[in-house]
């Protein structure tokens, strides 16, 4: 893709995260009010897993109303930058998968030393890349980067009430690979995000680990010290600022994509 079109990716990341926060706290209806309705409507996996369980930012995108099949097929190649399936069998995040006779420890971490806004920059650019070209390319990376930030945003809100050191996941797999070295498997932003968001699937993947006879390891209670905490509140910041430059440029994107033709009629960007 040209430059004008990675510049305006960018912004509309920008924006549609500042739109989300904005909205909720306002109690206007968020921008991504379609992402929290798909996360509401998740079926909770047992505690064990009795079969296997998966999400991805790539199955949350083709939940749109407006993704066509065609679309929503590329889609999956998002499953690199958030996945988590798990099991009777097997664990996997982004994409791999490990079978539980090969890990040897899930590892629990402080859900927000991940959140950041470099780390939510980075993964609003490897979304460009990974996005092959497609019809309606810009409006697909709108709706991507939409979910990616909703669901992260919607993990800070929910724990907004507790204390940030006691949001605790399991986002870290340790297993045997070839030669029997040990390797580690950290899980991503969205995957991180979206266990920190639903209890239910978190609470299950510890249990099927401990299932499995793999041994749960707590985080380290010094994990999230106060530059963790100040990286926080700026991601927090940062999403005020983005709330305040949307409101003083108008609402016109919002308007455009309620005039706009459907995504499968749109010019690829």
């Amino acid at each position: 893709m040209g430059e004008a079109v990675t510049s305006a990716a960018a912004n509309v990341g920008r924006e549609v995260i500042g739109r989300g926060v904005d909205a909720r706290r306002t109690g206007a209806n968020a921008s991504g009010e379609w992402v929290l309705g798909v996360l509401g409507a998740l079926p909770p996996p047992a505690a064990p897993a009795e079969r296997e369980w998966e999400f991805s930012l790539g199955a949350l995108i083709c939940q749109h109303p407006r993704v066509p099949a065609i679309t929503a097929k590329a889609l999956r190649a998002l499953d690199s930058l958030g996945a988590l399936r798990f099991g009777p069998e097997s664990v996997g995040f982004d994409g791999e998968d490990i079978p539980w006779k090969k890990v040897t420890g899930l590892r629990l971490h402080n859900a927000f030393g991940a959140m950041t806004t470099e780390g939510l920059d980075a993964e609003v650019d490897r979304v460009r890349e990974v996005l092959p070209p497609l019809p309606g390319r810009k409006w697909a990376v709108t709706k991507v980067v939409e979910g990616l930030a909703t669901v992260v945003l919607a993990a800070l809100e929910q724990a907004s009430e507790q204390r940030l050191d006691s949001v605790n996941v399991a986002c870290e797999v340790t297993y045997r690979g070839a030669l029997g070295r040990e390797k580690t498997l950290r899980a991503n932003l969205f995957t991180t995000a979206l266990l920190a968001h639903q209890t239910d699937v978190a609470y299950s993947l510890v249990v099927t680990a401990q299932a499995a006879g793999v041994p749960v390891v707590p985080a380290d209670p010094a994990a999230l010290d106060d530059k963790a905490l100040e990286r926080v509140r700026a991601l927090r910041e940062r999403t005020d600022a983005m709330a305040a430059e949307l409101r003083a440029q108008g609402d016109d994107d919002a308007s455009a994509d309620a005039d706009g033709p459907s995504p499968s009629r749109m010019p690829a960007s």
